[in-house]
């Protein structure tokens, strides 16, 4: 019979109680944490960790289950992907564009990710994975600490997308749904430089509604603001993906068709002219159909502008000329140096 000596049961004891001191400070940390051994076994789970992912410790402690807390299927968590060597290229894979390495902690990752799993409609975590290792500097496992960000990350979303829909109203004539006035001399400016550094051309086109202004003495300015939404719902269906079209003032209009040269922009000018004259409008006070005919203008930009007023009172002489000679036509008007270069 061999009996333990009082040393045995001595470091015995001490490790029992070192052991049961760690418990008892992992369970005292706010942070959901976890550590894992270096064959990925989960050792520490604690109570922050169990109130977050409603996994109890007895359940996850000595198995490699930490991945269902977190997620649908099998992955490794930050903790695994350090205990397998925390290379750049594993940890990207999992996590691109997500993580960084930590500023404090060498051989660390943070990360943030969106965990649909957790909780009823999922929450936002930050989370820090660092090595554990032995006085030798060899790694012997892993340690992940996490931070439900939730509140923060939804008010950051809410408050960029308040910020868009401000950004989007104050760019948008709000009776047309059309860019107003302000974000068509800033998107001129743009589209002519752009022309000029890769030698390109774009189109402009200016829109006048043919006799408005008698149309609304004669029906009331409430009945001229739903033809001119209408109108601007009958531009807009008529553009490609990469125009774009702005209510200029008043009942005048303008297109920008980027890469758009002459034919292409007078069929999309011939489009929305076409669509106009075919439209019946009715008003509240009088039941006989009212038609309505628009007149366009449309120039050409060219390396001869240097500035966007140059092509703006272009457009607008050919606006004039189909106005002059009988309205609801198409009429254009490029420079010389164009005009010389075309077949």
């Amino acid at each position: 019979m061999i009996l333990a000596s009082s040393s045995d049961f001595s470091y015995k004891s001490k490790l029992h109680q070192q052991d049961n001191l760690l418990e008892t400070i992992f369970n005292r940390i706010t942070l959901p944490t976890f550590v894992l051994d270096q064959n990925h076994t989960i050792v520490f789970w604690n109570h922050a960790l169990e109130q977050l992912t409603s996994h109890n410790k007895n359940n996850m402690i000595g198995t490699q289950n930490q991945w269902m807390a977190f997620y649908a299927s099998k992955r490794p968590t930050l903790a695994d992907l350090i205990i397998e060597g925390g290379k750049d290229d594993a940890v990207s894979h999992f996590y691109k564009n997500k993580y960084r390495k930590s500023p404090l902690i060498e051989d660390a990752f943070e990360a943030e990710d969106f965990f649909p799993d957790i909780g009823g409609k999922g929450e936002w975590l930050s989370f820090t994975a660092a090595s554990i290792k032995d006085e030798n500097g060899n790694v012997i496992g892993a340690i992940e600490t996490l931070l439900n960000i939730s509140v923060t990350k939804q008010s950051q979303i809410a408050l960029k997308e308040s910020e868009e829909r401000y950004k989007q109203l104050s760019i948008t004539d709000n009776l047309t749904g059309l860019y107003n006035k302000r974000h068509f001399t800033e998107r001129l400016m743009t589209e002519l430089e752009r022309a000029h550094r890769y030698d390109q051309h774009f189109s402009l086109c200016l829109i006048d509604l043919d006799n408005f202004k008698q149309m609304n003495d004669n029906y009331g300015h409430l009945f001229g603001d739903q033809i001119l939404a209408e109108f601007g719902c009958i531009i807009k269906k008529n553009l490609r993906n990469s125009d774009t079209a702005y209510r200029y003032g008043g009942e005048e209009f303008v297109i920008i068709l980027p890469g758009s040269l002459l034919d292409g922009s007078r069929v999309v000018a011939n489009r929305i002219r076409v669509d106009l004259v075919e439209k019946i409008f009715l008003c509240d006070d009088d039941q006989n159909p009212i038609t309505l005919t628009a007149s366009f203008g449309i120039t050409v930009s060219s390396s001869e502008d240097s500035k966007i007023e140059e092509l703006i009172r272009r457009a607008d002489k050919a606006l004039y000329l189909a106005k002059k000679t009988g309205k609801n036509k198409v009429e254009s008007l490029v420079t010389s140096v164009l005009s010389a270069g075309s077949p």
